[in-house]
This record gives C-alpha cells, sequence and structure tokens, in this order.
C-alpha cells in the first residue's frame, strides 16, 4: 500500500487493525556527486509482521544451476515421455477407440528457459506442468469424449479443460481437450513406471482436423486474434469456422453409416437372411461379412480389397450371398489347411472355389493356388455325389 506525507511516497505494511505494523527504515544516504539528488533513500525489508511476503523478492535459479538442474531430471522426463504414449496407445487400442497416432515430447530446456522468464516463476521444476506433453490425435469428436473419459479412469487427473470452451458463441480458433495427469501409484510396482509417480503429464487430446488448425496456425505464427492484420482476421476465422463445421459434418456422417449398418443387421437378424436386394457398397459388403462369418475377425484393408476385386470382376450381391450359402459346406475344410481367417479371407476363398470369373491363379502363392485346388475337387466330388455320377 502506498501512503502519501508531504511530498514523498512511503511504503507500508498494514495489520488487521489498519494500523502500520512497520515502515520500512529509513536511512539518509550521502549524494554521490554535489550535482545529484541531495537526498535518497535505501529501504530495509522487514522480516516478520503479517504480511511479509509483501517484501520477499522471487528467487530465481541461476542459468548454470537450473541447467545441471534440468539435465539431471532429463533421462526421467524421457523414460515417462515413452512409457506413458505406450501406455495410452494399449488403453486406446484396448477400447477400441480408432486413433490415428500417439505423439510424445520433452519439453527442451531452451523452450522451458523461455517460459520460465516470460511467467517469472521462481519455483520453475514445481510449476511447470508440460515438461512432458502426450497428443493423442483421433477421428471424430465423439472419439475424443471417449478417449478423455478412458484416461479420466486410468489415471489421476490434475486437470481437465476443453479449448473450446473459452472461445464465445461468435468466435472461432484453436479446440482441443487438455488433461494434466500422473501415473495411479499402484502403477509404481511395475519397473516400467517406478520413480513416474510425481511426473505431472500434459495430454491433448484433438481430432485430425483440430489438429491440422493447430499445426496451420502455429506455422502462420498467430497466437491470437490481435496478432493477425485486420484485413485478414475475418479470412482467418472463416477458414476456422469451415474446419470446426467439417468436424461436425464428419462425426453426424460417421452417425449415419452407423445407423445405416445397423438397419442391415437388424433385418438380417430378423428375417434370417441377407437382402440381396441392397445395393452393394463397402458397408453391404461388411455387413454380409458379420452375417456369413460372425466369429471371424474383420479386416478393414482386405475387405477394402475385396471390395474393389468383386467390381472389378462384376459380381453382383445376389450372386455373392449364393456364394457364400453354397460354400459353407467346406469351410471346416479350408480351416483345417489355413488358420487363423478373416471374414474377408473366407469370402474371397469362396470366390475362388466357386467363381471361375474371379479366379486369380496367377497373382496366388503356390500354397494357395495348392489350397484352391484341393476345395475345387472336393467341390466336385461333392456335386458327383448328389448326382449319382461315380467318381474317380
Amino acid at each position: 500500500m502506498r501512503i502519501t506525507t508531504g511530498r514523498r511516497p512511503i511504503d507500508a505494511a498494514f495489520d488487521g487493525s489498519g494500523k502500520a505494523w512497520q515502515s520500512p527504515r529509513r536511512t539518509r544516504a550521502k549524494p554521490r556527486d554535489p550535482d545529484g539528488p541531495r537526498t535518497c533513500f535505501t529501504h530495509t525489508t522487514p522480516t516478520d509482521g503479517p504480511y511479509p511476503s509483501l517484501y520477499k523478492a522471487k528467487k530465481t535459479m541461476e542459468p548454470t544451476a537450473l541447467r545441471v538442474e534440468y539435465d539431471k531430471r532429463l533421462p526421467t522426463y524421457i523414460r515417462a515421455s515413452k512409457n506413458i504414449r505406450e501406455a495410452i496407445e494399449l488403453l486406446v487400442a484396448g477400447a477400441d477407440i480408432p486413433v490415428l497416432t500417439v505423439l510424445a515430447r520433452v519439453k527442451t530446456f531452451e523452450s522451458f528457459k523461455e517460459k520460465i522468464d516470460r511467467k517469472n516463476y521462481d519455483a520453475p521444476f514445481k510449476q511447470s506442468t508440460d515438461f512432458v506433453g502426450v497428443r493423442v490425435i483421433l477421428y471424430f469428436p465423439k472419439d475424443v469424449i471417449a478417449a478423455q473419459a478412458l484416461l479420466a479412469k486410468e489415471f489421476d487427473v490434475i486437470e481437465s479443460a476443453d479449448k473450446s470452451d473459452l472461445l464465445k458463441a461468435n468466435e472461432f480458433g484453436y479446440r482441443s481437450h487438455h488433461l494434466l495427469l500422473r501415473t495411479p501409484k499402484s502403477w509404481a510396482k511395475t519397473p516400467n513406471y517406478r520413480g513416474l509417480e510425481n511426473i505431472i503429464v500434459e495430454v491433448q487430446l484433438r481430432t485430425v482436423l483440430m489438429h491440422a488448425w493447430a499445426e496451420i496456425e502455429h506455422k502462420l505464427q498467430y497466437k491470437s486474434s490481435v496478432q493477425v492484420p485486420r484485413d485478414l482476421e475475418r479470412k482467418l476465422f472463416l477458414l476456422s469456422a469451415k474446419v470446426e463445421e467439417a468436424d461436425d459434418q464428419f462425426q453426424s456422417l460417421v452417425e449415419d453409416v452407423g445407423e445405416y449398418r445397423k438397419e442391415i443387421a437388424l433385418k438380417a437378424a430378423k428375417e434370417g437372411k441377407f437382402d440381396t436386394t441392397l445395393e452393394l457398397n463397402l458397408d453391404t459388403l461388411k455387413e454380409l461379412l458379420v452375417f456369413f462369418y460372425p466369429t471371424s475377425e474383420p479386416h478393414d484393408v482386405m475387405t477394402q480389397d475385396l471390395f474393389d476385386e468383386i467390381l472389378k470382376n462384376k459380381i453382383t450381391l445376389p450372386e455373392l450371398v449364393g456364394y457364400a450359402k453354397a460354400f459353407k459346406a467346406y469351410e471346416s475344410e479350408l480351416k483345417k489347411m489355413v488358420s487363423p481367417l478373416t471374414a474377408a479371407a473366407q469370402l474371397s476363398y469362396a470366390l475362388d472355389v466357386l467363381a471361375p470369373k474371379y479366379r486369380r491363379h496367377a497373382q496366388y502363392s503356390n500354397a494357395r493356388n495348392k489350397i484352391i485346388q484341393a476345395l475345387i475337387e472336393l467341390v466336385r466330388k461333392s456335386a458327383s455325389r448328389s448326382s449319382g455320377e461315380p467318381t474317380a
């Protein structure tokens, strides 16, 4: 608090009664030269009283000592970034949350030093919470919500914040969900996490489009709208709005696809047969595979390749259903020769055996061609028995 006595202000601190408990002692010093100020004052900081922090200057570590301490802690930070990134990868995979990638980094000394100078930290190793950073890039906004709930369940969360909440209704810009977390104490029982229980990790959860926007914004080096030239501000806001709208539209699209596939599956389950009047597309093929091979693992890449071959060979959906039904009698024999098999692989074998126009002998290995020929022979013998013709 500032008190003015006469023309010269004096610093003082007060207790609850409004009385000054101790003013800084003033000592008169001699002028340094005849032309200098006639009088100057030096202040002695009080060390007791109700509010000593009013006069306590912040102490910061010397740069050399700061670097030594940083280098001492660095191996632990590196180990934390690696192990926690791997833990998050396993957790999201186990929860069937689709993720593009999980990235991790340790804050460089130069970045750390710049931050503590800018924020005037007096206990930098306690006040900095982003030595270890993990970025989880997901596909859709609902995946971000699912990942946030999962990490909140598995880790000890210190802070959770959605950066979108900082934007006003008429504002667009950086969007991401940030978490500050620690590994649970129980994890310290395992060697990988021993000694990491007190390390705070900053986790950023973003969609692909959120990540793209943040990277482009970083490249442009605009940290806030006040830094943007007025003529370009409207264009930047418009682009940000389009990115946010695209995120919402992609989320809507994936939900529509889910509903479309759900309707196909429910109808097939209710009627006990697959609807052959449907349009043949990748989603109907996926549901056909689930219907005919419910216990087999799905494989997106193999299913996409299979769909392309089906279109190339002009095989219709009714034909596919017919081949899948006809091959049921030989699936057990196939599994004796090849195991395990994905759903797409089983239908592919069915087409190789039953659909001559699909067969691609020249592209196959000798082992696959032998399996196909063995199955073709089984089909021929079965057909001969059914017709009453003798078999060789």
